[in-house]
């Protein structure tokens, strides 16, 4: 039997079960005062706080909800949506969540929507860091994009253009590395748990995170013109900390998701260090030794290490292999724009040239037999 029903000051509640509510209510439409009703699954806590938000929505007098009630209201079902649709990644949706409950919550949780003073939002974007402020403008821009949405304010004070703060300058090694000095590099890891990761990087053009996904099985040694080539997929990456890497296509975007082709020496000695890690029972090219790869901060403490006064950012590393394969392996730019996991610009490379794994190969291949004989 349903239990009695709750009026409250707008709309009602009728508990048919413990988690089966009926919320009731009468809005104004085009056609006249409608009356609506809805079905809701959850507790009652949850159906009270559903009948809030279509009241904010619906009704005549509706009250001005504060930007934590809009934060919960609109934009957490908005941001599910989107990583339900694969628009946005899981870790950006849990990152911005952690940037409103640390950040953003603390100081405008309680504020109505109508009642943001730029004045006070520019006082407080200068108390934060620069990361911070740029990533809590963008949910509070787009959680008082809804309040303008459903006419509860004229304005979204949020998109104002506030001064952000500046990020400290720093010290930073930077650079990249010509072939010798690459090469010269690459002998001085030999045999070191950075070896592979540095091959992938400096001679793959794999960011630092890929580097560290690759499996043993996955690294296949062919030939073409003569060459003999290393083929490896790049389908997963380690995160900056973590014990196993992310699921296999999560990368930066869909095109990262790849195969690379590293030409020999290089290539090669990737292969026998494949051929080793196998014969070792080791399930990864970075294996840590207890069967998870490094991490990214790992990998750079390890890097760093190992390289000495010849490390520059591991990062770089993609630069200097991009450099050395477009100037000394005369690569064409179509190629290595599809060997880095980028979409070449325009209707053809966005939606024609499609090139095959042996179509890259076979580039590749071709162009260092070329550049050798010129």
């Amino acid at each position: 039997m349903p239990r009695k029903k709750r009026r409250r000051s707008w709309g009602s509640i009728t508990s048919v079960t413990k988690t089966k509510h009926v919320l009731r209510w009468t809005e104004n439409t085009p056609e006249g005062r409608k009356r609506r009703s809805r079905t809701v699954e959850c507790t009652y806590k949850e159906a009270c706080f559903e009948l809030s938000r279509l009241e904010v929505e619906h009704s005549e007098d509706r009250p001005v909800p504060t930007i934590g009630e809009a934060y919960r209201m609109w934009y957490l079902p908005w941001i599910e949506r989107r990583v339900a649709d694969g628009r946005t990644k899981p870790n950006t949706r849990d990152a911005y969540a952690v940037c409103w409950r640390n950040v953003a919550a603390p100081r405008w949780d309680r504020v109505p929507v109508d009642s943001v003073e730029p004045a006070r939002v520019q006082e407080w974007l200068l108390t934060l860091s620069v990361g911070n402020a740029s990533h809590t403008v963008v949910i509070l821009r787009k959680v008082l994009d809804f309040a303008v949405q459903y006419d509860l304010v004229l304005s979204n004070k949020f998109r104002l253009p506030y001064e952000m703060p500046v990020r400290k300058a720093i010290e930073r090694r930077v650079g990249t590395y010509d072939l010798a000095r690459a090469e010269a590099v690459l002998a001085k890891l030999r045999g070191t748990i950075v070896e592979a990761p540095y091959i992938m990087a400096c001679f793959g053009g794999a960011r630092t995170g890929e580097s560290l996904g690759v499996k043993p099985e996955e690294v296949e040694l062919v030939e073409s013109h003569g060459v003999r080539l290393a083929v490896v997929p790049i389908v997963r990456r380690m995160e900056k900390a973590g014990e196993a890497p992310m699921p296999d296509g999560d990368l930066k975007n869909p095109q990262s998701v790849r195969t690379t082709v590293i030409p020999e020496p290089y290539g090669v000695r990737l292969h026998e260090i494949a051929r080793q890690r196998i014969a070792e029972g080791s399930g990864w090219m970075a294996d840590r030794g207890d069967g998870v790869p490094l991490s990214m901060n790992s990998l750079k403490h390890a890097w760093e290490a190992s390289a000495g006064s010849d490390a520059i950012p591991f990062a770089s590393l993609r630069n200097s292999w991009r450099t050395i394969a477009q100037y000394d392996w005369m690569v064409d730019f179509d190629t290595l724009e599809f060997l880095m996991g980028h979409v070449l610009p325009g209707v053809t490379g966005k939606h024609y040239l499609k090139p095959t794994v042996d179509n890259l190969v076979d580039a590749v291949g071709r162009a260092l037999v070329q550049s050798a004989s010129s």
